[in-house]
């Protein structure tokens, strides 16, 4: 008993749920996007192509057609004189640095002059400190989130071939620097004594700004000696002897040398000092259920810092599982996510994050988990690759299924003589991708599942049972909050959250030993997961009796059970 609680916790607190759900909830978030027909001149418009892009939206794809239309109405506004300039429509330096990063996804060839355009008017705008502001005429010291984004899409150009000056990294990295709190954390604007206060979001998006800016100035611990590259892969030959010939290249003018000669001020050893901080500070505070700032604003920070790291880690936090699992368990039933913040960019950034955005852009891999590592809850625990489904042009593909619903719970029932992890991944693929009626129809072979002797095919029980919509499952959902093995207990709990709605687990934590000290004995844990397990158990059992359905509510043995025993005739 000890040793399965334990041990099933240190396995299972770090894992995701499979691709195949973290892709259709992609695909919801994509739909409740495109509900809208045209987002205009906005910055909003840039970031539903940008998040559609890095989803694998092909750029070719009439909504995203439409999106670059209202990009490019910017660059053919006129001014008084009546000459055609580029003019950001709302969201002004937000709006351009996004913009940068949606003409560098989809081709820096044929937007060069526009990636130009753009690049010159967010230098304009920098501020003499270093910063960057809304067009606003008042005494200010910066805004950490304007600035990040415009930093952003100098990266972007930057990646396409234009050249940003050194003295405009510089600057940034100075600002950053001197506005960076002693612990290293970032407020959102400096100076501001209403806005002046640290923030999980500002101190992702400062210490995120820091690594881009390191890279720009210091490629590889030196001075840089021209614009940053994509990646460090060599370009591939086509057809094994032809190179690609790039149409934008140039050859340097005594300006763009001039630019790359300059030394920066801010030397290498002071800004992974401030990177140092920054992320001492970010593990420390970790917090992706409820951090200070826009709650998602704050995973898309993590997601950009692991990335630029290439680190599946951020200190001992599994940053992707925890985001991942977080926003399946919070997205809305129309496929938005309504957290702090608005409900738009909310669900943008939510999609990058799922899609791993920076990794894509920096070409990072990471190595999957181990086959069963974790849990199921939500379909958490298995491999990742969920019998290769994949994402093609933004669309979810799978591959034909080793067998239908009825042959999969026969394994099951079996597990002695089945690959039971092979079972449990194309089991949780065919229920998320597949007909829902065909679970219904089995329901009753999948209750007997949930008394199986194996932690496994319970705990595939309970993820099963939460998926029917069905609230007369939900008594074995309770009763399995008392099971023999932790990972049962917790699977059920965040299955009451599936089939309830309720994504906060009725005040109850998901995992019960999180914030346990790691050095406390194994007894105590036990009577901390009993404690968890006999509250919880109080919790939903209230919920279930307020909703249950009408012909359970006159049970003729729930109400014999409330009148005292006779003691005889």
């Amino acid at each position: 008993m000890i040793l399965t609680l334990f041990f099933t916790f240190q396995n299972t607190s770090s894992s995701q749920p499979p691709q195949a759900e973290i892709d259709a909830s992609i695909q919801r978030g994509i739909a409740f996007l495109k509900k809208r027909e045209d987002y205009g001149r906005t910055g909003i418009n840039a970031f539903v192509a940008y998040a559609l892009i890095k989803a694998g939206e092909s750029p070719e794809s009439p909504y995203i057609q439409n999106c670059m239309k209202n990009i490019l109405a910017d660059h053919n506004q006129k001014n008084e004189k009546g000459e055609i300039v580029y003019k950001p429509g709302s969201d002004y330096n937000y709006c351009a640095g996004v913009q940068l990063m949606v003409f560098e996804a989809i081709s820096p060839e044929k937007y060069h002059a526009e990636i130009r355009t753009t690049t010159d008017f967010l230098i304009s705008t920098q501020q003499p400190g270093g910063s960057w502001y809304y067009p606003e005429n008042k005494v200010n010291n910066g805004d950490t989130s304007v600035t990040q984004y415009a930093i952003l899409g100098l990266w972007a150009a930057e990646r396409a071939g234009v050249l940003v000056p050194t003295t405009v990294w510089d600057k940034a990295a100075r600002w950053h620097l001197t506005t960076q709190k002693q612990n290293g954390a970032f407020a959102y604007q400096p100076g501001n004594q209403r806005e002046d206060v640290v923030k999980h979001t500002m101190s992702v998006a400062g210490t995120g700004s820091l690594h881009v800016i390191s890279m720009q100035l210091y490629p590889d611990g030196e001075l840089r000696s021209g614009p940053a590259k994509k990646n460090n892969k060599a370009m591939k030959k086509r057809f094994g002897f032809l190179e690609k010939v790039d149409l934008i290249k140039k050859e340097k003018t005594e300006e763009d040398l001039k630019n790359i000669n300059t030394k920066p001020t801010v030397s290498h050893s002071a800004l992974e000092g401030g990177k140092k901080r920054g992320l001492h500070w970010i593990i420390n505070n970790y917090n992706y259920r409820n951090p200070t700032g826009w709650p998602i604003y704050y995973l898309y920070g993590i997601e950009r810092i692991a990335a630029i790291a290439n680190t599946k880690m951020i200190g001992p936090h599994d940053w992707y599982a925890d985001g991942a699992r977080h926003l399946l368990e919070t997205q809305e039933e129309n496929g938005s996510w309504n957290a702090i913040g608005s409900v738009g960019p909310n669900t943008c950034l939510a999609i990058v994050f799922l899609s791993k955005a920076t990794g894509k852009t920096l070409g990072r891999r990471y190595k999957p988990e181990p086959v069963g590592s974790g849990l199921l809850a939500g379909g958490r625990g298995l491999p990742k690759n969920l019998a290769d489904v994949q994402m093609r042009n933004g669309k979810v593909e799978n591959k034909t299924l080793a067998g239908d619903l009825s042959e999969l719970l026969a394994q099951l029932e079996d597990p002695a003589t089945a690959d039971l992890e092979a079972t449990q991944e194309t089991l949780v693929e065919t229920i998320t991708l597949g007909d829902r009626e065909q679970l219904i129809q089995q329901k009753e072979r999948v209750l007997k599942l949930v008394e199986a002797r194996a932690p496994d095919v319970r705990r595939t029980a309970i993820w099963a049972l939460s998926r029917m919509n069905d609230f007369r499952v939900a008594p074995y959902l309770i009763r399995a909050l008392k099971d023999p093995d932790l990972g049962v207990r917790i699977e059920a709990r965040n299955g009451l959250c599936t089939l309830s709605r309720k994504i906060r687990g009725l005040g109850m934590p998901e995992d019960p030993l999180a914030d346990v000290d790691e050095n406390v004995d194994e007894k105590k844990r036990i009577i901390i997961v009993d404690q968890w397990s006999n509250e919880a158990t109080k919790r939903w059992q209230k919920w279930y009796n307020g909703v249950k359905p009408f012909d359970e509510k006159f049970d003729l043995y729930e109400v014999l059970n409330q009148f005292p025993k006779s003691k005889g005739k």
